[in-house]
């Protein structure tokens, strides 16, 4: 058995983010609820395979390289040691046998993928030696024969063998590794050190070392997220000058739009993330290519009724959820416009699939990181400087979508990556992809409802406070964007940790894992009691950068003390998930979250905004008190579970998920 670490944050943060999303990512993920067999996924990959060439699939087979997302056998096996066949295993990072650091590697396109990983996962290890002041060790026979060395494999653990001939003089973990990065001659002197220090009990972590990995990991993780944030952002503070109809009208444009169709895109692409990697796992790499066309084809297809939907039906369904004609007005031109973004946003969340599955996750962030500001900027621009008002809000957020598909084709086309994501792509025939459609929708259903399920226990709130007026749908607009953007911290606090916990279960580590786990909650608590300071003290302020409505400011300000108060709740349910998805008891956060949303939440919620005190109702505050209730028990419960797990348990299941791969 392996102690070394062996996950990271990259594969967990692309599995959980959906782009485009004001709401909460990440609290249901679907793979942590619904299982399929390797049977089932092997008999739709062979149904899927129809279309295929023989000269494809002769190709395939002289191509083909180093299974990525299975072992030899091509076998997937889930948290439970049961067998799951989606590629997708539930701890903090997608495809944890694959980020094995130390496994021999039989294709250079993989071992180029997999060498930054390997960086990084033993600048962790060296940095938590070094922490311990525990020499690194040196075979001296050198970097030329670690290759000999480490030929012989312990075929039950996977786990490389020593040479009994080999001799060790020590070094400083100083002259090993900076803090991100490992000199490649001293690699196996880590193993070697790091194993052995676990074996002796000799590695001890603290709540200062975990508080400085932590906000380390985190940093990158909650920049991403808020760049993705800022795509929906962006417009609403583009809008809300304009006046308090065009902020209600966006709001309800908005929500429409993540519910039809951004969660309905997600949720059909899902279905993708269980195909794929087998796929390309099996060196079928132009069954990679079919199965990406036929889903793409499917969404455009589903997609086109909804657009048309949009267009025909819009404003005089929305009209009943909004007694002012010139707000539904306002919500009915977003759709509309928003309309001709569509099919670069399907491209570019099934396009981040296709890659993800050939092992390249940073692809789309590095698409996010030139988009998002330019987003910011054609917003200001297209609404206030060039005049358009209202309307130039969507014309961005269209205009961004296409350019993030852009991004992505031509990262695809044009990278220099060794492992070629073109190698995957196969000749596009109509009559090839609009065939075996069924298998897809099937697996996609179920992951359909999830994710939708995750998206309406945040706009479900919006669609409440519409009955309440304009004004308080504007205001309820400000709250649930600010709300949104503070739960990005704890949220990338939460992967990092949860990464963590894992990585000390994996090594065998249970009491540096609670202690990583404490201290995920200390810095947690400080963000949230920052945020809680900001939303008090600069409540008018805020709700004054959105918009000259003074009603609205004020009944924002009104709602501010409840939106502080649940800040400490919300972190504390963010963090919460990450360390039960780090122990490997991430469906207790998930029932929790079902039942406390949709039970307890949101009838509460409803019940405060509009019947309670029968005298005079709560309105917009009782819509917030309702779902601050929801976050108590969540935070809660959680924590609970987390502090007061079995952590010896933890690790021998660990072992036991480790073993059955």
């Amino acid at each position: 058995m392996t102690h070394q670490f062996t996950h990271t944050t990259s594969e967990r943060r692309a599995s959980t983010a959906i782009v485009g999303s004001v709401g909460r990512p990440g609290l249901f993920v679907p793979q942590d609820f619904i299982k399929y067999n390797k049977d089932q996924i092997g008999s739709a990959l062979t149904s899927l395979e129809d279309g295929l060439d023989p000269d494809e699939l002769e190709q395939d087979e002289l191509e083909g390289g180093y299974p990525l997302y299975a072992d030899e056998g091509n076998d997937s096996t889930n948290d439970n040691g049961n067998d799951n066949g989606n590629g997708n295993d539930d701890d903090p990072s997608m495809s944890s046998r694959l980020l094995t650091p130390h496994r021999p590697c039989h294709s250079n396109s993989f071992s180029n993928a997999n060498s930054r990983r390997q960086s990084f996962l033993l600048s962790e290890e060296a940095a938590l030696l070094k922490a311990n002041r525990i020499p690194i060790r040196r075979l001296s026979t050198g970097l030329e024969n670690t290759t000999s060395l480490y030929s012989s494999t312990n075929n039950s653990t996977g786990v490389a063998e020593r040479s009994n001939a080999a001799e060790y003089n020590y070094i400083s973990p100083n002259n090993i590794c900076t803090d991100r990065v490992c000199d490649v001659e001293n690699d196996e002197a880590i193993v070697e050190s790091w194993d052995a220090a676990v074996k002796m009990g000799k590695l001890k972590t603290t709540v200062a070392i975990e508080l400085k990995s932590i906000s380390r990991s985190s940093i990158p993780l909650v920049i991403t997220f808020l760049l993705q944030n800022s795509l929906s952002v962006c417009s609403i503070l583009a809008v809300g000058h304009i006046s308090s109809e065009a902020l209600a009208g966006i709001t309800l444009g908005s929500m429409t739009c993540n519910i039809t169709a951004i969660a309905t895109i997600a949720g059909l692409a899902s279905s993708l993330d269980t195909f794929l990697p087998q796929a390309y796992g099996a060196k079928k790499y132009h069954l990679v290519g079919i199965i990406f066309q036929r889903c793409v084809v499917l969404i455009f297809t589903i997609m086109s009724l909804v657009c048309l939907s949009w267009w025909f039906f819009a404003e005089r369904i929305l009209i009943n959820f909004l007694p002012d004609p010139k707000s539904a007005n306002y919500a009915t031109q977003y759709l509309k416009v928003n309309s001709f973004g569509i099919p670069g946003y399907i491209l570019f969340e099934t396009g981040k699939r296709f890659l993800q599955c050939q092992g390249i996750f940073d692809a789309s962030t590095y698409v996010l990181f030139v988009c998002a500001p330019l987003n910011a900027l054609m917003n200001y621009t297209l609404v206030w400087v060039m005049g358009l008002g209202f309307i130039g809000a969507p014309i961005a957020v269209s205009i961004t979508y296409t350019l993030m598909a852009v991004g992505l084709y031509l990262y695809t086309t044009r990278t220099r990556n060794q492992i070629n994501p073109m190698k995957c792509w196969t000749k596009f025939e109509i009559s090839r992809v609009c065939r075996n459609w069924g298998e897809l929708v099937k697996l996609s259903i179920p992951n359909l409802i999830m994710i939708v399920s995750e998206f309406l226990s945040f706009e479900l709130m919006t669609l409440l406070s519409s009955y309440l007026g304009t004004k308080p749908l504007a205001a309820q607009s400000i709250l649930a964007t600010m709300a949104s953007l503070t739960y990005q911290i704890p949220y990338g606090v939460s992967i990092g940790a949860g990464t963590r916990i894992a990585n000390f279960l994996g090594a065998q580590l249970p009491e540096s894992a609670f202690i990583a786990c404490k201290s995920s909650f200390i810095f947690t608590l400080v963000i949230a009691t920052l945020n809680c300071s900001i939303f008090l003290f600069g409540k008018g302020f805020i709700a004054s950068i959105f918009t000259n409505d003074e009603e609205v400011i004020e009944l924002s300000s009104r709602v501010f003390p409840w939106l502080a108060f649940m800040q400490i709740f919300d972190a504390l349910n963010s963090t919460s998930a990450g360390c039960l998805r780090g122990q490997g008891l991430q469906r207790i956060g998930g029932y929790v979250n079902l039942f406390s949303y949709y039970i307890v939440g949101l009838p509460l919620a409803a019940f405060f905004a509009f019947s309670w005190p029968a005298a005079h109702p709560m309105g917009l505050s009782g819509l917030w008190a309702g779902s601050t209730v929801a976050l108590i028990i969540i935070g809660c419960v959680q924590s609970y579970c987390v502090l007061n797990a079995n952590f010896d348990q933890l690790v021998d299941d660990a072992i036991r998920r480790s073993n059955s791969y």
